[in-house]
Parts: C-alpha cells; sequence; structure tokens
C-alpha cells in the first residue's frame, strides 16, 4: 500500500465502528506489515487508504489500537519535535509541537491504555528524548490526531534547529526549558534567561 500524502483526505476524521475479531485481526496485521514496509514508529489506518479508526505504535512492543477514544488528558504538556511518514519530502522536517505529558484512551480490543513518561524529569534533551515512555505518549496522541483529521503542520510551526546542549548558549540558540509551572518548551536562549530568575531551568 502507498503512503497517502494528500492532506485533504488526511483531514477527514473517520469515526469508530464495531469491527469483528476477524476485522480486528486484519486490519492488525496490515497497519504491522505496512509500518515495517515505511518505517518509523507509528500509523494510521487512513494513512495507507483504510477506512476505519485503527493505529499502530512501535516503540518498545507493536501496539494496534482499534477505535481509541481519549478519556483523559493531563494538565501537564512537553514540547516536542515530530516528524510525519505522510508529509512530502519538501516538508518532512522536524515540527515543533506540544502533547499531554500523559493520557488515557480506551480502545475496543485492549480496553484503558494509560500513557505517561518513563521519568517525570529529565536531567538533559538527551535523557527526555530518549524516554520511551514519553515517545510512546507523544506517538500515540500523533497517530490519534491522524484519525481524527489532525496533521503536525495544522497546529505547529516548523523549525530545523535542534537543541544545543552545553554551559554556555548563544543568544539565539534554541534550549528546552522547563517552566515553573511543570511544562516544558523550546525557545531561544534570549527568551528563556530571563525566566531562569522566575523558577525555569534548561534542560
Amino acid at each position: 500500500m502507498k503512503l497517502i500524502k494528500d492532506p485533504i483526505k488526511l483531514k477527514k476524521p473517520l469515526a469508530g465502528r464495531p469491527m469483528s475479531q476477524e476485522e480486528i485481526d486484519k486490519v492488525s496485521t496490515t497497519l504491522l506489515t505496512e509500518l515495517t514496509k515505511h518505517g518509523g514508529i507509528g500509523l494510521s489506518a487512513n494513512q495507507i487508504g483504510l477506512d476505519v479508526r485503527a493505529c499502530v505504535i512501535n516503540v518498545t512492543d507493536p501496539l494496534v489500537l482499534i477505535n481509541p477514544r481519549v478519556t483523559e488528558v493531563s494538565k501537564d504538556t512537553v514540547a516536542y519535535v515530530e516528524q510525519c511518514l505522510s508529509l512530502d519530502k519538501t516538508m518532512r522536517k522536524p515540527v515543533k509541537t506540544v502533547r499531554h505529558k500523559s493520557f488515557t484512551i480506551e480502545c475496543d480490543n485492549l480496553g484503558t491504555v494509560v500513557f505517561s513518561p518513563t521519568k517525570n524529569e529529565w536531567k538533559d534533551s538527551d535523557e527526555f528524548f530518549n524516554d520511551e515512555g514519553l515517545l510512546e505518549c507523544v506517538c500515540a496522541q500523533h497517530e490519534i490526531d491522524h484519525l481524527d483529521g489532525v496533521l503536525i503542520t495544522d497546529s505547529s510551526r516548523r523549525y530545523t534547529t535542534t537543541v544545543t546542549r552545553g554551559k554556555k548558549y548563544g543568544r539565539n540558540e534554541r534550549v528546552m526549558v522547563k517552566l515553573s509551572d511543570g511544562s516544558t518548551e523550546f525557545m531561544k536562549y534570549k527568551k528563556a534567561e530571563p525566566l531562569l530568575n522566575i523558577g525555569a531551568e534548561i534542560l
């Protein structure tokens, strides 16, 4: 199957519908096969032209979600950097997003699933981006967004600057900052500097 890259088609929300176990098994096999074929860590059914509300993520272990419904989200958020298989090569650049730090879903095949980070705090950006629990949480939100017709480019602005680590920062270098309310955000150091005096810290 080819990846669909037409944003008009991808922005059509998919409503859930009852599925037999045979259909669930077939959809699950197809999603897992196509994810392996195209690479990446997540894939939604509408990305490959399937008219069902289902997706797969594969961070630690493959996880297929059938008719996922978000039931609870955390107030705490994290700033993250994502890419998408359905963006063409000219657009397939890192996209800054803001995601819930944890959230809960209900799905037909697995019941209640809670996604949350492995750690609550990270000492640096390497530890942050290597947190498999957080990556799985972000990936699941990304794929469920697809099922709701939302692309990462809809509410985010693209940027191509990687996080710079170290004790010294240029004024325009981007750093990850943990704000006093517990949320995290990428910003230029010149914007972050005054926040350090009121409880923020650079991760």
